[in-house]
């Protein structure tokens, strides 16, 4: 089983020894072995560290962030992004988090797995994400960066020919491009292509507990 980071929408702060049985509570996405920009952006809205709703651990190691708020910010980030491939991805994504059946107050971003791969104590990586979460600046610039589109050559001209290229009849080679970002796995690495109810936690029929 892949180590996963989940994102939820959510009618309720968990909160320990409080009723939740009117509690909501909607798969949204998950993502394989780390913890993507667009969750991180989508938990901006206010964000605070809650406890989990998948496992029962008495320290706070999931984040909470107002729905709408999310959404808004994620809007205004992703309309950052002009790479021609992307406007799918981003109009799919949108239209899914603004579906009625979808939206609740919160979103709830469950990161347990992935910070069970690491050695520090899960409360204290929480606490390391939602930092994170508060200061997307410069996360959001180096995700800019990766959609920029592939480098030209920047030097088409051929190799000079060697005297023992000369001598052995070697042919002179072009210049190499420079190394590029592939586009569809930059936009997938932002965590979008991913939306789903059905997460490999379905918290669904825990709201009538």
């Amino acid at each position: 089983m892949a180590n996963r980071s989940y994102l939820y929408s959510t009618s309720i702060v968990p909160e320990a020894n409080k009723n939740d049985s009117s509690r909501v509570l909607t798969g949204i996405s998950e993502y394989n072995y780390d913890i993507p920009i667009v969750f991180k952006v989508l938990l901006s809205g206010n964000p605070q560290a809650c406890l989990s709703v998948i496992w029962g651990n008495p320290e706070k190691i999931a984040l909470i962030g107002d729905y709408a708020s999310g959404v808004q910010n994620l809007e205004a980030f992703l309309a950052g992004i002009t790479l021609p491939a992307a406007q799918a991805p981003i109009t799919e994504a949108l239209g899914f988090l603004k579906m009625p059946e979808n939206q609740n107050q919160y979103c709830i971003l469950e990161c347990g797995e992935i910070f069970a791969m690491g050695e520090t104590p899960m409360e204290a990586q929480n606490l390391a994400l939602l930092n994170q979460v508060q200061n997307l600046q410069p996360e959001i610039e180096a995700a800019y960066q990766s959609l920029l589109p592939p480098a030209k050559v920047m030097n088409e001209q051929p190799r000079p020919i060697g005297l023992l290229a000369k001598l052995f009849g070697r042919r002179p080679t072009p210049a190499k491009a420079l190394s590029v970002n592939e586009s569809e796995q930059a936009i997938f690495s932002l965590g979008l292509g991913l939306w789903s109810n059905i997460l490999y936690f379905d918290l669904s029929e825990k709201s009538d507990d």
